[in-house]
């Protein structure tokens, strides 16, 4: 924008022979460049400060909005927003600096038109604590039926709903030490879980607790029974013995009434092992145990949600290059004398291999056949890219200049080398 006002630009075409491949236009009060082909119209907004803050496409039935938000000269901000006749999706990054450390947050909105119904919601975000870092938190949000926070103390709560029922899990760490909450919700019951170094699992009907059990190693200890009125009704305390090769066995169970009456014992493991000075041991010299090892790598499963913003060029030839690098880390990027750049090489003489998925405009399609090269901003590498290509500029007072590429080299500055299509 900066440069086409310097020069009083009010339009630019693209043309091979007399026919106009692309147009723009510039609006130097709204700030504001129209680029045209017979497909697409692009509108390009920009700040006083001329960096690019908005994109408007606009492609026979859809419409695509790109926002962007600065601070100090660097992109914090990136929105994009789809309206098409059967959706409309919404999709917004913002990165923000606490203590030293960047945290990025994303939402993600999708609106199905002929279900009148949204078919996807996301959002993660943080909140902040200045006096208190460890109760700052990331918050998640999954289509109505997921809910997470994570604190920076290592605390955590997720709640995910369900058909007819919801769970909670929390974690909570203290002195080093893990504990987890685990809450499961039912119309007429409640299943709660705290994981330490044993499980303890209590069980509830309509509030009321009616059992609950302990476990460790997966092995039960202790499960107690309650009656309506949460009075004890039943008691099963297991004993547990390691065997000799350090594994745990269940030995004993034993069954209480209310009055902790002792009601029966069973012994299930009795006809293999004896219990010999607290060990376990076979009864059998020709039993043989078997125990294999093996090693394991515990992992955990991520899903990554990338972003590629769908991005058009408001001036000669578009770079894959500048734009990837662009929507990978929201910066300014600088392309050095001898920098590489990635872009569309247009051949006028092979119609044969035109692409047939080329996603430009007709006309495009009909005379060029793209392929992916390298250049440098050297004029030895450039001139040769241009040929039979011209640019017609119409100045605001109406006078016009008919440029030829391969003659006036020195006009190709990156600021018109990124025109033509949008892929």
């Amino acid at each position: 924008m900066k440069g086409l006002q310097a020069n009083n630009i009010k339009s630019l075409q693209l043309k091979k022979g007399s026919k106009v491949i692309r147009s723009i236009e510039v609006d130097s009060q709204k700030r504001q460049i129209i680029a045209k082909d017979s497909l697409n119209i692009n509108y390009f907004d920009f700040d006083t400060n001329d960096q690019l803050v908005s994109l408007r496409s606009i492609k026979n039935n859809r419409q695509e909005k790109l926002e962007l938000n600065y601070k100090e000269s660097q992109i914090n901000a990136l929105s994009r927003f789809i309206d098409h006749e059967d959706f409309s999706y919404y999709n917004k990054f913002s990165k923000f600096i606490f203590q030293g450390k960047s945290y990025e947050t994303k939402e993600t909105y999708r609106f199905d038109k002929i279900k009148n119904d949204s078919t996807e919601v996301f959002r993660t975000q943080y909140i902040f604590n200045e006096s208190n870092p460890d109760l700052s938190y990331e918050e998640i949000y999954r289509n109505g039926k997921i809910w997470e926070k994570k604190y920076f103390n290592d605390t955590e709560v997720k709640k995910e709903k369900f058909d007819g029922y919801y769970t909670v899990d929390s974690t909570l760490q203290k002195d080093y030490k893990r504990t987890k909450f685990h809450f499961e919700n039912y119309p007429d019951h409640q299943i709660i879980k705290i994981e330490k170094d044993s499980v303890l699992t209590i069980n509830k009907k309509s509030g009321k607790k009616i059992s609950e059990k302990l476990e460790y190693a997966s092995l039960p200890f202790k499960e107690i029974f309650y009656d309506e009125n949460e009075n004890v009704k039943e008691k099963i305390v297991y004993f547990n013995y390691r065997n000799s090769f350090n594994e745990i066995i269940l030995w004993e169970e034993t069954k209480y009434d209310g009055n902790g009456k002792l009601v029966s014992r069973k012994f299930p493991n009795k006809k293999i092992y004896k219990l010999k000075n607290g060990i376990l041991v076979f009864r059998k010299k020709t039993t043989r145990h078997i125990i294999s090892c093996g090693s394991g790598y515990p992992f955990r499963n991520k899903s990554v949600l990338t972003y590629y913003p769908q991005f058009y060029s408001s001036s000669i030839l578009f770079t894959t290059k500048l734009a990837n690098n662009f929507s990978d880390n929201f910066d300014i990027y600088a392309i050095d004398e001898e920098e590489e750049i990635i872009y569309s090489y247009l051949d006028f003489k092979d119609d044969a291999m035109v692409t047939k998925n080329y996603s430009a405009s007709k006309d495009v399609k009909d005379e060029l056949r793209s392929t992916s090269r390298n250049i440098r901003r050297k004029d030895r590498y450039v001139l040769k890219y241009f040929d039979g290509i011209k640019v017609e500029a119409e100045t605001i007072s109406g006078k016009k200049y008919t440029i030829d590429l391969v003659q006036n080299p020195e006009l190709l500055s990156f600021a018109i080398y990124t025109f033509l299509i949008k892929d």
